[in-house]
């Protein structure tokens, strides 16, 4: 019996390994869930069935087997994602439906023939490859990493590319070449070169660093770093050097260190510090910080000294924060870059990196060192500090760095509650209040949605694990006291019920499940009833009713005391 292709690939693959290799996943009974890959959230509704081998989220409705996985996370055709999860299971594909041969096909054996090609190029420069190793490089890494370099001359990969039959047209899809008045010429002339890889492992790209032994004159006129242009394959914004071999052990450590150049990450690697990765010449994106935090929630930043550089990216760091990620600053000496501080002191990057501190408290610090007094040094944390304050969306954590500020000013903690709801109320950078609500009673609903629908499929069946009456009489309290939609309101019943069975059925910890779902629940509402409270303490203060803002400050103080007890609930 002929077994299909896809088929043995299934047979091979579980679909939470494959997944597992992309997401942070957490046993959830005979299932896996993990925090969305698709989209941002807090509380995961991205669920994993191995039985099924299927996956599905909640909460942005995306679901499917290994192929459509693939297919969606790498943004690329079914075609390509079979060839992918066929190389990883060990399965041949002898008959390939012509459709397959896609575009992809042509580009990936392009750049993969241009990478041997500057490797060669690299084995014959002994002075590429003696500065390479004068900064710390080892043979090793040189050659796990492919490093290769570019040769002076305008068409020597060009010339080596047409030998083997490729057309111009694909050679220049690829991004490898340049178009001018005499024809075609290489885009990489005299630089090192740094393969740039997709998250699988694939090379899609390239960085080349100048190289100018010759003559150094020309560097000044030159770029330092270029970068392949955007492809069907590469898209600055969605890669990150180095991703594909620091994700497990990002996700190992819940940490990702993220360093500004090739040189910095291949040091940072090499001193044993795996989870780094690079921006590689390009700005931080949305996308670069998303691609973290599908395997971390911390974010070590160890960029250069050069204070205007990370200036020039206080949006991302904000941003960073917003998607929920802890940022921390990893200090680097000055007119020293990471790899550079590797060389000459290894242990002390080791330090640095464990010791790194939390953004808002190192901007502080800087402030601090400044030797301003008391009113200039309040303005300049209103102005540079609170904006990141109020991006954090964990409202205990906000509330800690809230009193720690005041404490350092000297001043009421009402009032930086109040310049906080004004960044929030002005900035155009965030989304508008409207929508941050819109989020959080989102999270709450989903939760909700979760509890009903075990109750009502538990209810229906034969065997129920759960105390159902219990369970309707501990919802029922919690919408009556939070003012969310009642049980009998709740709507699409059916499909809360067809959820449950799907990821719940043969589940061994039901009970455990929904106990923490309510844990859950509560949680975020208490923390809404807290974020309230504290707007409404500013509001007080502001218009002197001193009285209404200790009841306020007694509330807030009862709240977190409940939260507390909620997380140390068993």
């Amino acid at each position: 019996m002929n077994i299909s292709p896809v088929d043995q690939i299934k047979e091979r693959l579980s679909i939470s390994d494959v997944v597992g290799s992309y997401v942070k996943l957490e046993r959830a009974g005979a299932n896996f869930k993990a925090k969305c890959p698709f989209h941002s959230e807090r509380t995961p509704s991205f669920f994993v069935s191995p039985p099924r081998g299927t996956y599905h989220c909640f909460g942005c409705n995306r679901g499917g087997d290994i192929f459509t996985f693939v297919e969606e996370i790498e943004g690329m055709q079914f075609g390509d994602a079979l060839k992918i999860l066929a190389d990883r299971a060990g399965v041949v594909l002898k008959s390939v439906d012509p459709k397959l041969k896609s575009e992809y096909d042509k580009l990936y054996g392009l750049i993969e023939t241009a990478a041997e090609y500057y490797r060669e190029c690299l084995s014959e420069n002994n002075e590429a490859l003696l500065y390479l190793k004068k900064r710390g490089l080892t043979d090793e890494t040189i050659r796990a990493w492919r490093i290769g370099f570019a040769k002076e001359n305008w068409s020597g990969l060009y010339d080596t590319l047409k030998k083997k039959g490729y057309a111009d047209l694909d050679i220049d899809k690829a991004g490898l070449i340049v178009s001018g008045g005499r024809g075609y010429y290489d885009r990489f002339r005299s630089r090192i070169m740094f393969p740039l890889a997709n998250p699988s492992g694939k090379i899609i790209g390239f960085s080349g660093r100048i190289f100018l032994p010759y003559d150094k004159t020309k560097e000044k006129e030159l770029a330092k770093y270029v970068n392949s242009p955007d492809t069907v394959l590469y898209n600055k914004s969605r890669v990150l050097y180095g991703y594909d071999k620091a994700k497990s052990e990002m996700m190992r450590e819940n940490s990702a260190v993220l360093v500004e150049g090739q040189m910095d990450l291949l040091m940072s690697h090499q001193s044993g510090a795996i989870n780094t990765v690079a921006l590689s010449g390009t700005a931080l994106t949305e996308d670069h910080l998303k691609m973290i935090k599908r395997f971390a929630d911390n974010l070590i930043l160890a960029l250069d000294s050069d204070t205007a550089g990370f200036a020039a990216s206080e949006r991302a760091w904000k941003l960073a924060i917003s998607l929920g990620l802890d940022v921390k600053v990893a200090q680097i000496p000055k007119g020293l870059d990471p790899a550079d501080f590797i060389l000459k002191d290894k242990e002390g990057w080791e330090v640095a990196i464990s010791g790194a501190e939390h953004i808002i408290d190192y901007l502080f610090s800087g402030l601090k060192e400044k030797g301003l007094d008391k009113r200039t040094l309040s303005l300049e944390v209103s102005k540079k500090i609170l904006p990141y304050v109020a991006e954090i969306s964990n409202k205990m954590d906000q509330a800690h760095f809230v009193g720690k500020l005041a404490g350092e000013l000297s001043m009421a903690e009402g009032h930086l509650w109040e310049e906080i709801s004004k960044i929030k109320d002005s900035s155009s950078a965030a989304p508008p209040p409207s929508a941050e609500k819109k989020q959080e009673f989102f999270r709450k609903d989903v939760i909700a949605r979760k509890i009903v629908g075990i109750i009502l499929w538990q209810e229906g069946i034969k065997g129920s694990v759960v105390d159902t009456e219990k369970a309707k009489e501990n919802y029922q309290k919690i919408a009556e006291n939070y003012g969310i939609e009642k049980f009998a309101e709740m709507k699409n019943k059916e499909d809360l019920v067809f959820e449950s069975e799907v990821y719940y059925a043969g589940h061994e910890r039901i009970p455990q499940e929904l106990a923490e779902l309510f844990r859950n629940l509560e949680r975020e509402l208490l923390e809404e009833n807290f974020s309230k409270a504290m707007i409404e303490i500013a509001q007080a203060e502001k218009s002197g009713e001193g009285d209404k803002a200790d009841e306020l400050l007694k509330k807030c103080q009862e709240i977190s005391k409940k939260i507390n007890e909620i997380k140390n609930r068993k």
